[in-house]
């Protein structure tokens, strides 16, 4: 009996792991700042999660999304970490965010671009160190252009991010020019230069990273980068992260 639980604990493993590595194509998003024109799929979900560290913290950061239907994706996550370089090091936990994504026309290769719009809102929950200054919301517009079957991919965003701080709302414009380029088997190297982040709408300046992107089956990939700020008190990090998208759930 013992054997026999075996055999299938181990089958429906096998049969688990050939559901998830055959399902949509897996594809750019965070650690990277610039989004892509592309939603998860319908009744598929996904997870998001990487960890960021540099010289006075860390944050280990985590994105859940679900596809409603083909062209809707809906996102959700949470950050904990904090600082571990003098007095004020301490450790904190935020979540609630919560974005909309509207696919509006398909990434094609060699054809126009795709074009994606997102909005979202980030309420002012959590504790410690890595608690949000106030009430923040973003929208953008994502656009992508593919040659070559994916092997080069171009995206650019555009948009608008504002926290609410002393009862004031003050915006800032986010922008992000990304690219990702196969160069061996499924190894691929990703770049990118981005002002502003709508997920942080107190960051406003320009920052830069490059990294790769190792994509291991279908639904299923690792990022990790280097970055840098361009302007004002240079700050550098490094960041690793991996994205796995479901079979369907219902």
């Amino acid at each position: 009996m013992i054997q026999l639980i075996r055999h299938r604990t181990i089958a429906s493993l096998t049969l688990a792991l050939v559901l998830l590595m055959t399902q949509s194509g897996a594809h750019a998003i965070r650690p990277f700042v610039t989004d892509d024109a592309r939603v998860v799929g319908s009744r598929l979900g996904q997870v998001e999660s990487w960890f960021v560290l540099d010289r006075q913290e860390s944050a280990h950061n985590t994105l859940f999304a679900i596809g409603p239907t083909n062209w809707l994706e809906i996102t959700s996550g949470f950050t904990h970490g904090g600082g571990y370089r003098g007095a004020e090091s301490n450790y904190g936990v935020t979540g609630g965010i919560l974005q909309v994504k509207a696919l509006v026309r398909e990434t094609k290769p060699n054809d126009w671009p795709g074009v994606a719009f997102a909005a979202g809102v980030i309420p002012p929950f959590g504790s410690g160190s890595v608690t949000p200054d106030g009430v923040g919301m973003f929208g953008y517009a994502a656009l992508s252009q593919s040659f070559f079957k994916d092997d080069l991919l171009f995206h650019a965003n555009l948009g608008v991010a504002t926290i609410k701080e002393a009862m004031q709302w003050k915006p800032t414009l986010t922008a992000g020019l990304g690219f990702q380029a196969r160069l061996i088997g499924k190894f691929h190297s990703v770049g990118e230069i981005y002002r502003g982040d709508p997920y942080d709408p107190t960051m406003r300046v320009m920052a830069t990273q490059v990294g790769f992107r190792h994509v291991f089956g279908p639904n299923f990939q690792i990022d990790g980068t280097i970055g840098s700020t361009l302007e004002g008190h240079s700050q550098q990090w490094f960041s690793i992260g991996v994205r796995i998208v479901s079979f369907e759930l219902w």
